[in-house]
């Protein structure tokens, strides 16, 4: 059996939210059996003994993986000050250190058992490479705006076409992303969604991120942010729309015809930008992923705490500790998530699809009927025993040699320019 992969007697989690302990046959990448296996496959690991629980892989929806060195740097800033700061660092970037961050950010991602992200920057192509390297997957959004604001070589708008058209890496799907607002002009807004409609592929912004923005953006436009993208038809089922933290009413309507929110608490937290109104999007019919944004203004490359915080918040803005549920986080990090990326399609633990999964350590006082209430408020990144990424093992109890390779020899570089600079 050729490139076969069995996992014995591991909990699965099922759709409702209990466990079933059976076997998981993974074949040339793909999901080919859920229940006994008769067969030897040339990889097996034993999940009944080690206690694992199987999930879904996790998804991370936004991302900006190549400013891994920038953790714990620019903590205690606002978003302003936060912008100008990150932006001296884009500055002085080179491609070969947008290249070992990109490894160290993506191996922070698979210890926490992430199998799937979308990144958000620029120099795509080199985090391509990285994607490819550690056998790992993404989606990469090449980050467009105004000439006069970039650091960019070039024009944005033409290096996020050149990238989508040229790039080979099979398990990256190219997208487009817009700064924001107050970095974009509508004829710049206009190129990135023709560009994306042109080649098929999605478009995630920031928007509405904080309070000063939507008013500077009002005083300008005489519109909110949100508001003057619908106006202009730039709010519609290609968009991945990032943080949504400051809407209105209407503005809450309006969002629904994205294609998906990716709420990133975390960093609205520590950025002090304020709470997402998620459960109104939510019932306006917003389909809500996670994103934990990048390590400068998070720390961490954690859905699992994602999960937790994002509904915790919700708990106390409203008053309400069943405002979002553990079963709804759940599916933030993954099914939501899933579905916007790749329409569903061969996602989660079934005959068929594509093996993507997490492996958790069952120490976190699940039972049989309330796995997702403890993976939620339970457990952390501490749990996470495996990631399999397209039926590969890239990290179990440690990561895979050529990974750990990679990762060793980026962060010797990255330190070797720190003491250096």
């Amino acid at each position: 059996m050729n490139n076969s992969l069995a996992i014995k007697g591991a909990g699965i989690l099922l759709g409702n939210g209990s466990v079933k302990n059976t076997d998981i046959l993974i074949e040339d990448g793909v999901i080919s059996r859920i229940g006994k296996i008769g067969k030897r496959a040339d990889k097996i690991i034993d999940g009944k003994h080690e206690g694992l629980i199987a999930i879904p892989g996790l998804i991370n929806t936004h991302a900006h993986i190549a400013m891994a060195p920038l953790k714990g740097m620019v903590d205690g800033t606002d978003l302003m000050d936060f912008l100008k700061t990150t932006s001296d660092f884009d500055a002085r970037n080179s491609k070969s250190m947008v290249y070992d961050s990109a490894i160290v950010g993506m191996a922070e991602m698979i210890r926490n058992g992430i199998t799937d992200f979308v990144d958000f920057y620029y120099s795509e192509d080199v985090v391509a490479k990285a994607v490819d390297d550690l056998n790992y997957q993404g989606n990469l959004a090449w980050v467009v705006l105004d000439k006069d604001k970039t650091t960019q070589d070039g024009d944005p708008i033409s290096n996020a076409e050149n990238f989508i058209k040229h790039n080979k890496v099979k398990s990256v799907k190219p997208m487009v992303a817009i700064q924001g607002v107050y970095a974009a002009s509508k004829e710049t807004m206009e190129a990135a969604y023709e560009i994306a409609k042109k080649h098929g592929t999605k478009v995630t912004m920031h928007i509405a991120e904080t309070e000063y923005e939507v008013k500077e953006h009002k005083k300008k436009h005489g519109l909110r942010p949100v508001e003057w993208m619908h106006k202009n038809g730039f709010v519609n089922k290609n968009l991945l729309a990032v943080h949504c933290v400051w809407l209105d009413k209407n503005e809450i309507a309006m969002i629904s015809n994205a294609g998906a929110v990716s709420y990133n608490p975390t960093s609205n937290m520590k950025l002090g930008s304020g709470i997402a109104p998620i459960t109104e999007m939510m019932d306006s019919g917003a389909s809500i992923t996670l994103g934990t944004d990048s390590v400068a203004s998070n720390n961490s490359l954690d859905i699992i705490s994602e999960m937790k915080y994002g509904s915790l918040l919700q708990a106390v803005r409203l008053g309400n500790p069943k405002a979002i549920l553990p079963k709804q986080a759940f599916s933030f990090a993954t099914y939501n998530a899933a579905q916007f990326l790749h329409h569903g399609k061969s996602y989660g633990l079934k005959e068929g699809a594509k093996a993507d999964i997490t492996l958790i350590k069952n120490g976190i006082g699940a039972g049989r009927s309330n796995a997702i209430n403890a993976l939620v408020y339970s457990s952390s990144p501490a749990n996470i025993v495996g990631t399999i990424v397209n039926g590969k093992v890239l990290y179990y109890k440690g990561f895979a040699p050529k990974i750990l390779e990679k990762v060793t020899t980026s962060l010797k570089r990255l330190e070797k320019r720190e003491r250096s600079s």
